[in-house]
């Protein structure tokens, strides 16, 4: 197998399983990001959050061929219903691949997956921007040319009363507190990326090679480093750091799409789902599907006030009888079900039977 593909080969293997099979079409949105309903349930019933919106520009041709090649190793068989799954070869392979290496599982929810990227840019524009705020260097060139990332940094530090200087130093001392709670190798990934004062942050394909790694591995863990970032600032007490995580989460909707925010913002001012639709002069099954993506993407959103009661029970007692339980078997036992009533009980049957395991 070509090195260069390696790495990417073994991941592509992994994300199958041997019980829900998974179509190269399916995976192909996966890697792309797409933000439906049901590509966003296929995501968290097959805990697919790490692939969530990785690979954008790989094309569905150049995915084929990653399958095609596991077919021929027979690490994948195909099923009936036109999808892939993971053969006992394959497992095999995997378990053997990754017997050596950590696999990367740390990236547990979908709530990031449009955050991190953006984050990550202006983290190293500010970081920047502070590194030669110490010095009191201000003829450097910004490591972070986008507009849009540079317009925001201006914009998040001009919320900021105090010097450049004290808030340098407070940044330099949260940062180093946080990287502290990371392994080794994730807080070498985020500070090499880094530009500073006389120090020029590494490519990816330059921290692959200082690291030993293949440049898809670092740029798995490096995505898998920055979710872990965005949590340790979440749960910790660093002001200016969670000022700038929020302002972040702000400008990107809270991992949201524009239009589920917007729903959410009506939400959370008390307004049904039929007046928000009223209001947004949206079908009510869009506002429905926005709630599905709420939930989805938003672990700690609690749905059960969408749901009546008397159906949230019916609907765990159908499962708990039967754990395939269908929403067409659910629809002839009750014509009034709701598919996001139903949707929204398998979620949370698919994230206990998580917890329990």
């Amino acid at each position: 197998m070509n090195s260069n593909h390696e790495y990417i080969t073994y991941f592509i293997l992994s994300l199958f399983n041997k019980d829900s099979p998974l179509s190269s079409a399916q995976l192909i949105h996966i890697f792309h990001g797409r933000r439906t309903p049901s590509m966003l349930f296929k995501v968290e019933r097959e805990k697919l959050y790490t692939p969530f919106g990785l690979f954008k520009t790989l094309t569905k041709d150049k995915l084929d061929q990653y399958l095609n090649e596991l077919i021929k190793l027979k690490w994948l068989d195909i099923n009936e219903n036109n999808g892939y799954i993971l053969s006992d070869n394959g497992s095999l392979a995997l378990e053997k691949y990754f017997s050596d290496k950590d696999y990367p599982a740390k990236i547990a929810s979908l709530e990031n997956a449009t955050i991190r990227t953006p984050f990550f840019y202006q983290f190293q524009l500010v970081s920047q921007i502070f590194s030669e705020a110490i010095y009191s260097n201000k003829q450097y060139r910004p490591t972070i040319k986008d507009p849009i990332h540079q317009t925001a940094v201006k914009e998040w530090l001009a919320t900021l009363d105090e010097s450049l200087h004290n808030l340098s130093k407070c940044w330099s001392n949260e940062l180093s507190l946080v990287l502290e709670n990371l392994t080794e190798e994730e807080a070498l990934i985020l500070v090499w990326k880094l530009t500073g004062h006389e120090l020029v942050g590494k490519t990816n394909r330059q921290l692959a090679e200082s690291l030993s790694l293949d440049t898809v591995e670092l740029y798995i863990l490096l995505n898998q480093a920055i979710e872990q970032l965005i949590d340790l600032i979440e749960k910790s007490e660093y002001t200016l750091l969670k000022s700038f995580l929020h302002q972040t989460k702000k400008n990107y909707y809270y991992g949201l799409s524009r239009s589920t925010y917007l729903t959410a913002s009506y939400i959370r001012k008390g307004n049904n789902l039929a007046d928000i639709a009223l209001k947004r002069n949206l079908k009510l099954s869009t506002i429905q599907e926005h709630i599905l993506e709420i939930a989805l993407v938003k672990q700690s959103f609690n749905f059960r006030p969408f749901i009546p009661e008397k159906i949230y029970i019916q609907l765990h007692q159908s499962f708990e009888t039967n754990p395939y339980f269908s929403f067409q078997k659910a629809k002839q036992e009750n014509s009034n079900i709701q598919f996001m009533w139903y949707r929204l009980v398998e979620i949370e049957r698919i994230r206990n039977e998580s917890i329990s395991n």
